[in-house]
């Protein structure tokens, strides 16, 4: 088959993910729809990734490789330079670290194809450790943020009610990996916006479906999205960006539609919750940091009464989790929290 023509662009974007590689390409040739071109971006490994990509792209006609001089310091810069890349129908960023089924690609285009008004299809995500090992499907997160079985199903649904009613509280689609866009759609909405850290992908997914009819959704867990040390949002934890990110995303969405002004509060109220599990000692001993937690604060106080005493209480229970841990007694611990405050915290991301 030729691919001067091709179907789906597939944008592989790798920084230091070497130990993955292998087996995330090895996915992407498992693909059961191979109508396609891939593009491998590296920015600036220094771990051996290169090597591996050009090792991997040797001899395939339909394969090309960006290596980046220097670190563009944003995943964000990467995606902006792969879609202005790619020239298939539809788009898949298969991030690096990450897998996919053999069926997931062609599952997603046959969504597409079917519903010419959807700006982007996206499936199920299992995840995973940085071992391959299955933890639980996003099903978990969905239930634990929106009390509902609405993802345990196939649907295809309005994107701008998708804004304002789900996307307000949560990112909904909570791995790239896991989306096939219709590019005519996709880079009328370019460049994402590069100063954002972490929730680029959330911002972006928002400007999308804004200006969009439909998205297509299946239930079929057929990504595997791989929670590990070295993720973006792991590392992002103990620092406030993420956080000003999401308020500018509640805001971003606020300003488009009326509808959110009924969920607005609530927004507010679970990012706050969000934020006070994340404070550590940390920023005590950090001035910078200390202001932002600051900011943060004042911005969140109008939406709490006695905002200083959730967070008191924070700073009371990190101090005995620690010998409690010692002890051995973390799963005791967690049932206690979750009695305490049910609802309030989500084990898997906050719990390590």
């Amino acid at each position: 088959m030729g691919y001067s023509r091709p179907m789906v662009s597939v944008i592989v974007p790798n920084y230091n993910h070497a130990t993955y590689l292998s087996e995330r390409l090895n996915s992407i040739a498992s693909q059961t729809y191979d109508h396609m071109e891939i593009i491998l971006l590296d920015d600036a490994s220094t771990d051996g990734s290169v090597k591996i990509l050009k090792r991997w792209a040797a001899d395939k006609p339909h394969v090309r490789l960006f290596v980046n001089e220097k670190n563009s310091g944003t995943p964000f810069a990467q995606w902006n330079k792969g879609i202005a890349l790619a020239t298939g129908k539809y788009v898949w960023i298969a991030e690096s670290d990450d897998m996919a089924a053999p069926e997931m690609l062609a599952t997603l285009v046959d969504l597409l194809e079917g519903q010419p008004e959807a700006c982007l299809a996206f499936c199920q995500s299992m995840l995973i450790d940085k071992n391959g090992k299955p933890l639980h499907s996003f099903n978990e997160h969905y239930a634990f943020v929106f009390k509902t079985d609405r993802w345990e199903r196939d649907f295809c649904a309005d994107a701008r009610e998708e804004c304002y009613k789900y996307m307000l509280l949560h990112n909904t689609i909570p791995n790239a990996s896991a989306v096939v866009f219709r590019r005519e759609v996709l880079v009328g909405q370019l460049p994402l916006d590069e100063s954002f850290k972490l929730n680029g992908d959330w911002f972006f997914y928002v400007r999308l479906l804004s200006c969009s009819e439909k998205f297509c959704y299946t239930a079929k867990a057929m990504n595997f999205f791989r929670y590990h040390p070295q993720t973006q949002r792991r590392a992002a934890r103990n620092k406030t960006h993420a956080f000003f990110e999401i308020l500018q995303i509640q805001d971003y969405i606020r300003s488009r539609f009326p509808q959110a002004e009924e969920s607005f509060v609530h927004a507010r109220r679970m990012c706050a919750t969000w934020w006070i599990g994340n404070i550590n000692g940390s920023a005590l001993f950090n001035v910078k940091l200390l202001k932002s937690h600051y900011k943060l604060y004042q911005v969140f106080k109008p939406y709490f009464r006695h905002l200083w005493w959730r967070i008191v209480w924070h700073f009371v229970f990190i101090t005995v989790r620690r010998p409690i841990l010692w002890l051995g007694l973390k799963r005791p611990l967690k049932r206690l929290r979750s009695r305490l405050y049910p609802g309030k915290y989500f084990e898997a991301e906050l719990s390590d």
